[in-house]
């Protein structure tokens, strides 16, 4: 009896598919099991992936490649494309392959290229587990090469084509772990007139007798008489040439939620995985209980580029290793409802700082990075960043990813990457002023003579903390050099045709250390396009043993940044110069120049050699209702939140606690003074154990939290917050009677 493959395209269950193979074995079809990648030991390989969103993505990017590698067939096996990026843009005409800069109103014209991949969600046996249909109508196979290809572990057939995206990970067998079985149908492309078979098989894993096996193995069905998968009468128009992985009853984690869902579905998962991808795709959810949608996917960079929501954005392409790698930030806004949670739409709270390979996430840095390497408290959860590692050199792609793709290395390559992201933001002053003006909504007007009070004393508390018996951390760092107002601040400069000048606006001479990194900023009338091209600006060191220049940001209003690394051992005292010269196709060259001087690196935080810099911390009080409140989610149960900068501490202390409104509630039977008594004396001591906090939680390594649930550090406050009370509600009359008299004499 012939099998029906009809029938066989419609199955979506577990239950389902077993009926299906028992009537195969029933119907005398002659059936065999092969194990995947031809290797019985196949179980650790398959198995090493912990997040079942990565196989997901493992199989879309083989379907992108799939579509790449029938195009290119078809065009005749060209050698001369370098990339996948390279190969979009000639193949498809996506402006250099990236699909960011894309209008939301051109992006039909590439409808067609995204419905070449569709990944649908099908009801299962159950509702929190879907099947997973992954569709790609690009260059299929024939039933002799599953096992070389889709079926395969540690095969090399992608090495050398460079223009597919796929190099790193075990492809998408990792996602054969997270269902019981996996149908798999292809049909290949024909160069000629021919009808290439409709071929499929099912992959299971087959635990294996456990008196004698020490684990099981996967494997997949085919025909006994062939040794490879089925071949089945199926007429083309019915399911036209590329293949179709089905993934039943698939175990996809907390993404399994209705499709469109912001956070916790498949629209997060594929737009955060594949945060820029190199082609479009369709998503879609056929689950009757959730109501049939179909989505377009182009990936986090390009929501954030034309996002409504972003208030800030800048790039810059810089100089590592042997290679480059490309920096985008972009700066949410702080308007609207729910703008603190706006982040977990296009990142992980806690992991902000995005790494990417052929616009799939490699893995990524914590919010520390912002918080405390930059020290922009205030922009954490406002600020993602993009580390675009497409043209990276061969090396450091290799000690940076893991085959898991779960996260980079521990190497110091890595360790080199997020300082280059750290000295990069660093450059970007608007990023300070940003900081600085989403500070100030929170700043409400205190009792300021009682207030400077309490500064001081804490100011002498934390520094006799640091320089004796504690962590040895003073929470302050050197003030930053004056730099120029960032764009927010200045007007824009219309462009001229051709330009009339370019001028840095750094001091004379620019100091510099050895070995660190320093940017110079400019501003200009010439067009931004000139500062990408080497042909039309460069920037000329004198003489070239002072350092190396790195690259530039994007120049958005006429304002840009250069960045250059001082050469390591250069002796303090070396002068130089660095000239920027812009080179307009027809047009006469412009420069601009600045003397720089090599010295030495401040060793010490504070104004007098080896001195400690007195911490300049700022306690204030937030109301339910205050911004501060508000934007952070508090309740009557929260106590205090610390957010560090550079040149000062401030620390936002609940003046609607639960705990402390019993207190004041009880001073005010007395009078107003004793209101203000209880209230400054609470201050203080929450103030100082919430700096503790933040020392000890600097000070110890980790990626943070996500913001969801309790931290410990929100527990111990909470803790200390109960025992302060405690201590003045035993203390009552004393310290409202020595306060008042204390202002009174």
């Amino acid at each position: 009896m012939a099998i029906d493959a009809r029938a066989l395209l419609a199955l979506t269950k577990v239950s389902d598919l077993i009926e299906f193979q028992n009537t195969l074995s029933a119907d005398g079809q002659r059936m065999s099991w092969r194990p995947v990648g031809d290797n019985d030991n196949n179980l650790a390989t398959i198995n090493m992936s912990s997040d079942p969103a990565g196989g997901v993505i493992e199989r879309i990017t083989n379907a992108l490649d799939a579509v790449l590698e029938r195009e290119w067939i078809q065009r005749g096996e060209p050698t001369n494309v370098s990339s996948p990026r390279a190969a979009v843009e000639d193949w498809f005409g996506i402006p250099d392959g990236r699909l960011g800069p894309i209008p939301t109103k051109d992006l039909r014209k590439y409808d067609e290229i995204a419905s070449k991949v569709e990944v649908t969600l099908r009801a299962s046996d159950r509702q929190d587990k879907p099947t997973v249909d992954v569709r790609d109508y690009g260059v299929g196979m024939l039933p002799e090469e599953f096992a070389e290809s889709i079926l395969s572990l540690n095969k090399n057939r992608k090495l050398r084509k460079l223009f597919l995206a796929g190099a790193f990970g075990q492809g998408g067998s990792t996602a054969l772990a997270y269902s019981p079985l996996t149908l798999i149908c292809s049909r290949r492309i024909s160069t000629d007139k021919s009808v290439n078979p409709f071929s499929f098989t099912i992959v299971r894993f087959n635990p294996g007798n456990p008196n004698v096996d020490k684990h099981g193995v996967y494997e997949f069905l085919v025909d006994a008489a062939t040794g490879h998968p089925f071949v089945v009468d199926l007429p083309e128009d019915e399911f036209p040439p590329g293949t179709l992985v089905r993934h039943i009853t698939m175990d996809i984690g907390k993404y399994s939620a209705v499709m469109t869902a912001p956070t916790g579905s498949l629209w997060f998962l594929t737009h955060n995985y594949l945060f820029d991808p190199v082609l479009s795709f369709r998503i879609s959810d056929e689950r009757k209980e959730n109501g049939a949608s179909n989505r377009t996917v182009t990936g986090n960079h390009r929501l954030l580029t034309q996002g409504k929501y972003t208030q800030y954005s800048r790039s810059a392409t810089l100089t590592f290793g042997d290679g480059s790698v490309t920096l985008t930030w972009w700066v949410l806004s702080a308007e609207g409802e729910n703008a603190r949670g706006r982040i977990t739409q296009y990142a992980m709270v806690s992991k902000p700082v995005i790494v990417t390979y052929n616009g799939q996430k490699q893995g990524d840095f914590p919010n520390t990075l912002i918080k405390d390497d930059l020290k922009l408290p205030y922009l954490d959860r406002y600020l993602i960043v993009h580390v675009d590692c497409d043209s990276l050199d061969a090396e450091s792609r290799r000690q940076l990813f893991p085959t898991t793709r779960e996260a980079l290395r521990d190497t110091p390559i890595g360790d080199d990457l997020r300082n280059l992201v750290v000295e990069t933001l660093a450059g970007d002053s608007e990023l300070k002023r940003l900081d600085k003006e989403r500070k100030q909504r929170y700043l409400t007007q205190d009792d300021q003579g009682a207030i400077d009070n309490i500064r001081r004393r804490l100011a002498r508390r934390v520094k006799a903390f640091t320089t004796g018996g504690g962590t040895g951390r003073t929470p302050v760092v050197q003030p930053p050099n004056d730099s120029p107002p960032g764009p927010g601040n200045r007007i824009p400069i219309p462009v001229q045709d051709p330009p009339t000048y370019i001028r840095i606006t750094n001091q004379q001479p620019r100091k510099i250390y050895e070995g660190r990194s320093f940017t110079l900023q400019f501003e200009t009338d010439a067009r931004p396009e000139y500062f990408l091209n080497p042909d039309d600006f460069i920037a000329v060191i004198t003489p070239p043993s002072v350092g190396r220049y790195s690259g530039t940001t994007n120049v958005k209003g006429g304002y840009g940044v250069t960045y250059f690394r001082a050469s390591e051992e250069i002796e303090i005292g070396t002068k130089g110069e660095i000239a920027l010269e812009v080179r307009p196709p027809r047009s006469s060259s412009l420069s601009t120049s600045v003397a720089v001087e090599v010295v030495a690196l401040p060793k010490s935080a504070g104004p007098g050699p080896g001195n400690l810099q007195m911490p300049n911390i700022n306690p204030r009080w937030v109301s339910d209702g205050d911004a501060f409140w508000l934007d952070n989610q508090w309740d009557k149960s929260s106590v205090a939140f610390v957010n560090e900068e550079e040149d000062s501490i401030d620390i936002f202390v609940s003046a609607d606690n639960e705990k402390l409104s019993g207190l004041i509630a009880r001073a005010q039977r007395l009078g107003e003074k004793e209101v203000e008594s209880i209230k400054n004396v609470y201050l203080e001591h929450i103030s100082f154990f919430a700096l503790l906090e933040n020392i000890k939680g600097s000070s110890e390594t980790g990626d943070g939290d996500d913001g969801d649930g309790e931290s410990g550090a929100e527990r111990s406050l909470y803790n200390a917050c109960e025992t302060i009370c405690g201590i003045i509600d035993s203390l009552f009359d004393v310290t409202t009677t020595s306060a008042v008299a204390k202002e009174a004499s």
